[in-house]
């Protein structure tokens, strides 16, 4: 739980702090994001906000800090720091949450905006970490969702090796390199590690450590219906790696229509809930990924970071690794396509039912716009009929300057 500074008193006006959240990704970050979410209410009467108030607007402000917006971003999408402000003028919250795993390989300078942006509030960062022999694999399926195209293999070479193609994932996975970088802007002391607990856990002993971070009771939370960013299994990665090189240059932009179409549709709807068998660390780099271990936790123990969790969950399971030589071989790939497929016509037989519903609906509300106008005309000429029928005698003297007939049909 975070502390009180030495000039805190009870007399003191009350600190209002902003806890951070940067990850890392693929250590529940979805879950706890869900949860915040879905009890918005619950917080606020705990008086905690979540800043800024919309959740796509936590994204924006992460690539607006990590200069990543793009031609099709339009003027609305890039006010998203100004949101943040009102929002922040006008909660009367004394803690306010802001969360993205995307702000994992954030440098020095990006941490110091968004910290600045938070101006009168006392910065903390909230870290969740994970045992990396699960995390290695966790990152080559999520990478396959994000159009790469390099096999589980050529992966783990580059990890190890720490050449360019793997640049990406040390900038996301590093535990000493991102709290380095983000101890440059905010104090050790107020940078709060939570350790994932390890499969079997019970289901709220994630949600329980960062809630006794931040000051909620877990217990008011709604978490029924979070969700969490399940990984893909592995013969499903590698499909989706296959379906990427076919692509070509097709849908070069990962959030525009590929994010729609091969993220959330294929990889989402139609490849998880397979649940085919994960990937895992083979156990010939199992040396290498344990002594990796020990330097995160002799690092985090030296820097006095606030450990919530026992960092003992950072080593990886003796039987957490693959001992066997896993090969997907063509006839495999051809079963999980031949059922992504018919999922896929079932899926569409959804939509063309929705599609068929809304097009019935429309010529629906096209008739009776239709029947309405139709009729607003017949009134209208029937008017003019009455109008022009009545004898002149029976109608009022009008001034020379404006007939009787031009006042009553600008009124019709």
């Amino acid at each position: 739980m975070a502390q009180f500074g030495a000039g805190d008193s009870p007399s003191a006006a009350p600190v209002r702090r902003v806890f951070i959240h940067a990850g890392l990704p693929k250590t529940g970050t979805s879950y706890l994001q869900s949860v915040l979410w879905n009890s918005k209410v619950e917080l606020l009467a705990q008086d905690v906000s979540m800043q800024p108030v919309r959740r796509r607007d936590h994204l924006r402000v992460v690539l607006k800090v990590r200069n990543m917006f793009k031609e099709f971003d339009n003027d609305w999408v890039r006010a998203c720091m100004e949101r943040l402000q009102r929002g922040l003028e006008n909660t009367t919250a004394s803690t306010v949450i802001f969360s993205h795993e995307s702000l994992a390989p954030a440098r020095p300078e990006h941490a110091r905006e968004l910290v600045d942006a938070f101006a009168g509030f006392e910065p903390h960062l909230v870290l969740t970490v994970r045992d990396p022999a699960k995390q290695i694999p966790s990152a080559w399926q999520q990478r396959m969702q994000g159009r790469e195209t390099y096999t589980y293999e050529e992966f783990l070479d580059a990890v190890f090796a720490r050449t360019a193609l793997a640049s990406d994932f040390w900038w996301n996975q590093d535990v000493e390199d991102v709290l380095a970088r983000w101890s440059k802007v905010i104090p050790p002391e107020h940078i709060h590690v939570i350790t994932c607990p390890p499969s079997g856990a019970e289901r709220r002993l994630l949600l329980s450590r960062f809630c006794s971070v931040v000051g909620l009771d877990p217990a008011t939370l709604h978490d029924a219906d979070a969700t969490s960013n399940i990984s893909l299994g592995q013969p499903q990665a590698e499909l989706l790696r296959r379906v990427n090189v076919a692509l070509g240059d097709r849908f070069p932009d990962l959030r525009s229509r590929y994010w729609q179409l091969a993220q959330v549709y294929l990889a989402g709807r139609i490849l998880r809930p397979q649940a085919g068998r994960p990937a895992r660390l083979p156990v010939g780099r199992r040396a290498e990924v344990e002594a990796l271990c020990e330097e995160w936790i002799r690092y985090i123990e030296e820097r006095g970071f606030d450990v919530v969790g026992d960092l003992d969950e950072l080593r990886p399971r003796p039987d957490g690794y693959e001992t066997a030589q896993v090969e997907i071989g063509d006839s495999e790939l051809l079963e999980v396509a031949v059922r992504a497929l018919a999922d896929v016509l079932e899926n569409r037989d959804g939509e063309l039912d929705e599609r068929n519903e809304l097009k019935d609906r429309v010529k629906e509300l096209e008739d009776q716009l239709r029947h309405a106008r139709s009729g607003r005309g017949a009134a209208r000429s029937l008017a003019r009929r009455v109008i022009r029928g009545r004898s002149s005698s029976e109608l009022p003297v009008a001034p020379a300057a404006e007939t009787v007939e031009g006042p009553v049909r600008r009124s019709l």
